[in-house]
């Protein structure tokens, strides 16, 4: 047998009485017994039976599981790598798109070449969406460039309105005012005063007669004088106005320093003849200079001084009174026009900044607040409504 061709030595010290076998993990040592005679074992024969298959199937086990796990590395790999490529770098592509649409504001197209998967279809949607963004960009931006010029031209046509409603409460008076002296009264005192046989009392009561037709008639002279500068004015106001409306059609109306209590004081005259009711103004002296469009701050303060001219009149008392404080802090003005007229609602305030709402039914819209919220807001500006409520 292949045993015989082993090399074999004889082991004295080995007197077991059967064979024995030792394992290791390259080679297996046998001792078979040599028997005497008397048949118990004086000694024994020892070979040694290398392992060669079972280290070389361990070893292609060790080679299977180093292959498989190599394998399974290089799979994972890539895995990765075509996660990177097909999922993640392109979602990370149409996420750095994003946050440029976002931060930019500019609605520009997803680049580049889509692929025909999912992700591809997510970014040409992505594009769709965002042509559909431009697109109603742009008719917004067209609507509300035709909108604000509309508004701009009814705000106009409101404020020249305030505006002109001076001149027409000051003509209206002109036209149904008498003359302070009756004229033919006057004129026959005069000729009896031309006349020497008129007697000395008689003469000296003609004298006092016309000396005080001709002051009434010099005060006389002098109100309407007055009167017909505050329509001056008014009408100086108006040509203003217009002017800056059609400057405003060319260039956007810059804001520069400008002394808010003399627009003030210019809006309070004409306030006091805004109506048919007696209206008292008060307002600080002291020049306060802001940075604003002098004609627009103008106009919302004539805007509020209307407002408090048809509050005072629709509270029925036939009087008022409008008072105006001024609260500079910081690089702020804060401006406080009062007046006692008829009140509204405390939760109403917001309604009143609606463009069209209006408290009053003989008022065609609320315009008038509506255009002076957004004027202060572009002048960086706030305007804000109190009230006690009603009464």
């Amino acid at each position: 047998s292949e045993a015989s061709h082993l090399p074999t030595r004889v082991d004295l010290d080995s007197t077991a009485d059967g064979a024995t076998t030792e394992a290791t993990r390259t080679a297996m040592h046998i001792v078979v017994p040599i028997r005497g005679p008397d048949g118990q074992a004086v000694a024994g024969a020892a070979f040694t039976v290398r392992r060669e298959f079972a280290v070389l199937g361990q070893r292609m086990l060790l080679l299977a599981v180093a292959g498989s796990v190599v394998l399974l590395l290089l799979l994972l790999l890539a895995v990765r790598w075509l996660i990177t490529t097909q999922v993640l770098r392109p979602l990370a592509r149409v996420e750095r798109h994003m946050k440029t649409v976002q931060r930019s504001g500019t609605l520009a197209l997803l680049p580049g070449p889509m692929s025909a998967d999912e992700i591809g279809s997510l970014a040409t949607s992505f594009n769709a969406m965002l042509r559909q963004l431009h697109d109603l960009r742009q008719q917004l931006e067209s609507q509300n460039f035709a909108l604000g010029k509309s508004e701009s031209a009814t705000a106009m046509l409101h404020n020249v309105r305030n505006a002109l409603t001076p001149v027409s409460t000051i003509l209206s008076r002109a036209s149904t005012q008498t003359a302070p002296v009756d004229l033919a009264l006057l004129n026959r005192a005069v000729a009896e005063l031309a006349n020497d046989t008129v007697a000395p009392a008689r003469r000296e009561k003609l004298a006092a007669f016309v000396a005080t037709a001709v002051a009434a008639e010099v005060q006389d002279r002098t109100d309407r004088h007055r009167a017909l500068l505050v329509a001056r004015e008014a009408m100086g106001q108006v040509l203003e106005i217009i002017g800056q409306q059609q400057r405003a059609v060319h260039e956007r109306p810059e804001m520069s320093p400008c002394d808010v209590t003399d627009i003030i004081a210019r809006n309070a005259t004409i306030a006091r003849y805004s109506g048919s009711v007696s209206i008292a103004v008060g307002f600080p002296a002291q020049p306060c200079h802001v940075l604003a469009s002098r004609i627009i701050l103008s106009q919302v303060i004539g805007n509020l001084f209307a407002n408090a001219a048809d509050a005072i009149a629709a509270h029925g008392t036939g009087s008022g009174s409008i008072r105006v404080t001024i609260e500079q802090t910081d690089d702020m003005a804060q401006i406080v026009i009062r007046d006692d007229g008829e009140g509204f609602a405390a939760g109403a305030a917001p309604n009143l900044f609606q463009r069209g709402y209006s408290t009053r039914q003989h008022k065609v819209g609320g315009l008038g607040l509506h255009w002076c919220a957004n004027a202060m807001q572009a002048m960086q500006g706030t305007l804000r409504l109190d009230s006690a409520g009603p009464g």
